[in-house]
């Protein structure tokens, strides 16, 4: 896979089944292993960001892909090299073991890997087939942070307490829309965060019948989105484009374009990833 250099701001659409021909064999340098390794495949969805090296797409594993045995089933050693990670697997199982700990956890469908760049773990897929939405960050300065395992959560996670998303857009001020949990706070370099995003009825910045709207900017940073549950329509208001989004959707979001948002009742729920070329202020 080719990292491409922070580009213009675009927005990018998706989809967690990809067309045949947008797969190709997932080739990278392990440098655990000290040689290139080929295992599995990949579909591109969003191959910039506006800062930093940041990439999204989805990865499967199947018996016909490189790297898999004739049943589907495999181990992958992965190091993460190109950055931190953010996975949520779709389909499929597998275990995953930390080297440095011997840690090992359980994922299935739902669940959401964070590993950061240089942890080398192993993962043993099981066949016949294992799909995974996943987003590559690598900034420009070190966080500082230092890590020794993953973090593991899953998209049905729903903690007592939600956080009332608080936020500050250039034109509109001060807003209140929805309601967010972290997962993952920071990683090894620049600005990463990464969590669930709420809205529905009672929720703050909801009507009674659990649609928001909303303008939106991404400051704090590039956001990629995979639908989790409900529908939302997204407009660009510098070119006058709209789209529609259910669950398993993929959206591109760059930091600074102005846009506006809208999630339907009753119910939405997204999972989010947002990165920054700047240390967290």
């Amino acid at each position: 896979m080719t990292v491409t250099k922070a580009g213009t701001g675009r927005i990018f659409n998706g989809s967690v089944d990809p067309a045949k021909n947008e797969w190709e064999p997932f080739e990278w340098e392990e440098p655990t292993l000290g040689r290139a390794e080929a295992q599995g495949e990949i579909a591109l969805f969003r191959p910039e960001g506006t800062s930093g090296n940041l990439t999204s797409g989805l990865w499967r594993y199947h018996a016909a892909a490189p790297g898999a045995n004739a049943d589907g089933s495999g181990t992958v050693v992965w190091s993460s090299p190109l950055g931190d990670g953010c996975a949520v697997v779709l389909e499929g199982s597998a275990a995953i073991t930390v080297k440095k700990t011997g840690k090992q956890y359980d994922v299935g469908p739902g669940s959401i890997v964070y590993q950061p760049k240089g942890l080398e773990v192993s993962w043993e897929i099981r066949g016949p087939y294992f799909k995974k939405f996943w987003t590559t960050w690598d900034g420009t300065d070190a966080t500082g942070a230092k890590f020794d395992d993953l973090i593991v959560a899953n998209v049905s996670d729903n903690p007592e307490e939600w956080t009332q998303n608080d936020f500050t857009e250039p034109l509109e001020g001060d807003l209140t829309k929805g309601e967010y949990v972290v997962f993952c706070p920071e990683g090894t370099t620049g600005t990463l965060m990464s969590g669930l995003w709420r809205t529905g009825k009672g929720i703050p910045g909801c009507e009674p019948d659990g649609t928001l709207t909303t303008p939106y900017t991404a400051t704090r940073g590039d956001e990629t989105i995979l639908m989790l549950e409900g529908e939302a329509h997204l407009r660009n208001d510098e070119t006058g484009e709209e789209w529609d989004y259910r669950a398993g959707d993929l959206i591109a979001l760059p930091s600074g374009l102005h846009v506006t948002w809208t999630s339907k009742g009753p119910f939405h729920k997204k999972f989010w990833v947002i990165t920054k070329d700047a240390l967290p202020a």
